[in-house]
């Protein structure tokens, strides 16, 4: 099993093997990343990686996990943005019985 070293934002560099490693690559843009639980101060840190690193953490022997974006993404965009105002106004109605009241009475009519 293969040591590898990372660096961990607040305590420096850590000796890790490939099991203490998790690779995620996205099927449909390439992107990836790498985590790991710092062995130190035991935060999880999450850093973006280049392709050329995954490559030699999968020959190391490093696990990955392959993902797809979600089908929503690639949803048409229809209509305007959500704004601030559009979310104000719903935080409003969740707040709102007698919204809740009608929304389930539309429901149930339907």
């Amino acid at each position: 099993m293969a040591t590898i070293r990372a660096s961990c934002e607040t305590c420096g560099d850590v000796e890790l093997t490939t099991d203490d490693i998790r690779i995620r690559v996205c099927i449909d843009d390439n992107r990836g990343d790498y985590s790991f639980k710092c062995p130190d101060c035991e935060m999880t840190v999450l850093k973006a990686a280049e392709p050329r690193t995954i490559d030699l953490l999968v020959a190391a022997g490093v696990v990955v996990d392959a993902w797809n974006l979600p089908a929503e993404m690639q949803e048409a965009k229809i209509g305007r943005p959500i704004s601030h105002d559009d979310l104000l106004e719903f935080h409003n109605k969740l707040h709102d019985n007698n919204a809740w009241d009608m929304a389930l009475a539309h429901l149930l009519d339907s």
